[in-house]
């Protein structure tokens, strides 16, 4: 991966859990322990940007809860509440072909085998089956309306690859689909 010094959002910290600076993780990661695979972790503060390293994690019954080095009692966990975590993409493992990142797939342009402009991916929805693109429909954009003739912002398409998604070309911002404009 290229060293450009951009940020990935991976978490979040809570509130406090305790009165000895730990705190509660919300964890972006697919798996949610994968969050302590990548140190430091950059703190999005009032103060501005801080780099911390954690110290000490645990999987608790309702979540997990971290020790940041730096952070001592309660005061100081609990000043840390709703703060982002976020860590420098170079972290992340370099990808297979064929592989990628969804931030990677934010902005591009859905065709579909017909060569209609479906909508711009803006969002991505997890499911039990799998995971859904969420669509941004704009000026270029096939119209897609309700079952009452209400005109629709987004459109919904299954990430199944090979079977839906045939094709993604990150340098043309792109993804080809074998779906149909009216779904």
């Amino acid at each position: 991966m290229s060293t450009t010094g951009e940020m990935q959002v991976i978490g979040k910290i809570g509130t406090a859990f305790g009165v000895k600076g730990w705190v509660k993780i919300t964890s972006f990661t697919d798996s949610p322990e994968d969050i302590f695979k990548y140190s430091p972790w950059t703190l999005s503060t009032n103060q501005g940007a801080k780099a911390v390293d954690v110290v000490n994690w645990r999987i608790m019954s309702k979540g997990l809860v971290a020790q940041l080095a730096g952070c001592h009692d309660r005061d100081q966990a609990l000043a840390l509440r709703h703060v982002e975590i976020s860590v420098a993409l170079e972290q992340f493992e370099d990808l297979d072909d064929g592989d990628y990142y969804w931030k990677d797939l934010l902005d591009c342009r859905v065709m579909n085998l017909q060569k209609q402009d479906l909508g711009v991916v803006s969002k991505f929805m997890e499911t039990g089956a799998n995971d859904v693109l969420v669509l941004d429909l704009d000026e270029h954009s096939v119209p897609l309306k309700n079952s009452k003739g209400k005109k629709l912002t987004e459109r919904l398409i299954p990430y199944v690859y090979e079977h839906v998604i045939l094709e993604v070309d990150l340098d043309q911002k792109q993804i080809v689909v074998d779906w149909p404009s009216d779904f």
